[in-house]
């Protein structure tokens, strides 16, 4: 019995001083300013916008690849129908056809002409023309840098 007793209260007291090495120590002061806190705060904000925003982009961009997939494989299946519209544009047989279809059709009746008036005539004096300035006679000018 003794010798339980003893190793309970080596235990206990073992315990006890490891608390107050480790666990009772005095927390260290804290050294990031609180202004430097509310920055923090404030980047994280906008960081967790700019990551919302990149996930909506994302997701749309998915969205966008997946409808182009699928355009691209129902394409993959005419190959031959896609050929032939290509070498209708490499002809130009858009071009003429519509010159075709605008030949068979009639031309829209001209409008009459409207009747032409003469301009308005001209003033019966002229504003004279006017005078250059005289030019300045005197001469002033800088002496030239290098020349004494």
């Amino acid at each position: 019995m003794r010798n339980g007793r003893r190793v309970r209260l080596t235990w206990a007291a073992t315990v006890i001083i490891s608390m107050c090495f480790f666990g009772c120590a005095k927390a260290p002061n804290c050294k990031v300013s609180p202004v430097e806190l509310e920055e923090l705060r404030e980047d994280i904000a906008q960081l967790q916008k700019d990551l919302k925003t990149a996930r909506d982009r994302e997701a749309q961009l998915s969205a966008d690849l997946a409808t182009k997939q699928a355009d691209l494989e129902t394409k993959r299946g005419k190959p031959a129908e896609l050929r032939a519209q290509l070498d209708q544009v490499k002809k130009g047989a858009g071009k003429t056809e519509k010159a075709k279809e605008a030949a068979k059709t009639p031309a829209a009746k001209p409008a009459p002409a409207a009747t032409k008036t003469p301009p308005a005539a001209a003033p019966a004096t002229k504003a004279p023309a006017p005078t250059p300035a005289p030019k300045d006679t005197t001469k002033t000018s800088a002496p030239k840098k290098g020349n004494p």
